[in-house]
């Protein structure tokens, strides 16, 4: 039996490995045209763009664990089935239990490890991805540009630049809300960014242009200033990227279960921070509910069922994960509780499979 146990197991991992790796590469396509365009059209070195893209592999594994086990179900045990081979197996007396409970226990693993990169590995590379697009952004001030849009990356002030070409802007007009007053507002012809030595933000230098300044001495009027050249000092961030704060995605579980402690002794809403927390421990166990269904799927694959069925497990992943969004917009009306609406998915899906 255990050789037997083995060779159902061995006959899981190549589909397992080859469809996670194909996954993985097919999400990452989608981010690497983006990205090929911060290479091209504005200089970032790809050794930048590379230290992204590996921050977003484990996020991913997330949606293409469950996945690549599900396929991995549907093509072991079809192609068993299609050999005749699990007929074989029972006739010779081995009960299907047998043939499924290694199975249930390997998804039951993966479900734990899985746990592990959704406690660790995810918060750690979401933030070390942001980490990263800030110290582009103090590299290359010009990644965080795209003409004919307005950008908000560097506080207080609201940039509008109709042509980028480089490090050089070509009409641009920026905004800074005032508190007490109205927008100060300067235009200027072209402008450049020049990096300064201590990396912690970049110079603009603007030429030819204007500044709308409110006069304090008279309440309501503005009077006009005309420049030749001036600089002004921008930062993406008002802190240092090495210490930029935590967004929920980026706290462990600890950490999701102390923020939750610590706000609920303050009187403030908890809600949200429950959510993150429950939806990071049932996306785990998803992986489990997936062999479940592939095991459901691959018992029964026949030759001429074959499209039938994949169609089948493109709806069972579409629908798991619609109805994970579906139940955190009940949650968030306080329809069901926070565990209750996170683990929904996996209850029904459970019970379905």
């Amino acid at each position: 039996m255990r050789i037997l146990r083995t060779y159902i197991l061995q006959e899981h991992l190549g589909p397992f490995f080859i469809t996670m790796g194909g996954l993985t590469a097919v999400l990452l396509v989608g981010n690497i045209i983006k990205f090929t365009e911060l290479v091209i059209a504005k200089g970032v070195s790809v050794f930048d763009i590379l230290r992204l893209m590996i921050c977003l592999i484990p996020y991913m594994l997330s949606f293409t664990v469950p996945m690549a086990c599900l396929i991995a179900m549907v093509l072991a045990f079809g192609r068993l089935s299609a050999d005749y081979e699990l007929i074989a197996m029972r006739a010779s007396g081995v009960a299907p239990i047998r043939l499924v409970f290694p199975i249930l226990v390997v998804g039951l693993v993966m479900s734990a490890l899985l746990l592990i990169v959704n406690d660790r590995l995810v918060p750690a590379s979401h933030l070390a991805f942001r980490k990263q697009l800030k110290a582009i952004g103090v590299k290359r001030p010009t990644a965080y540009l795209e003409a004919g849009t307005f950008i908000k990356e560097f506080p207080p002030y609201v940039i509008f630049v109709y042509q980028v070409d480089g490090q050089k802007l070509q009409h641009v007009r920026i905004y800074e809300p005032q508190p007490n007053g109205p927008t100060r507002t300067i235009i200027a012809e072209r402008g450049e960014f020049i990096r300064l030595p201590s990396k912690r933000g970049v110079q603009l230098t603007l030429y030819d242009g204007t500044v709308d300044e409110w006069d304090p001495l008279r309440p309501g009027t503005l009077f006009k200033v005309t420049f030749s050249e001036y600089a002004m000092n921008l930062s993406a961030s008002k802190e240092h990227p090495e210490g930029i704060g935590k967004k929920l995605k980026e706290l462990t579980f600890k950490e999701l279960d102390a923020e939750r402690r610590r706000l609920g002794v303050e009187g403030i809403e908890t809600l949200p921070v429950s959510l993150e927390l429950h939806r990071k421990v049932a996306s785990s166990f998803a992986v489990l509910v997936f062999v479940m269904f592939g095991l459901a799927f691959g018992l029964r694959l026949q030759h001429q069922e074959r499209l039938t069925t994949f169609l089948w497990v493109l709806a069972v992943f579409i629908g798991y994960y619609l109805g994970s969004i579906g139940m955190n917009a009940v949650a968030l009306k306080n329809w069901l509780s926070p565990p209750l609406a996170m683990w929904m998915p996996n209850l029904i899906g459970a019970a379905v499979s």
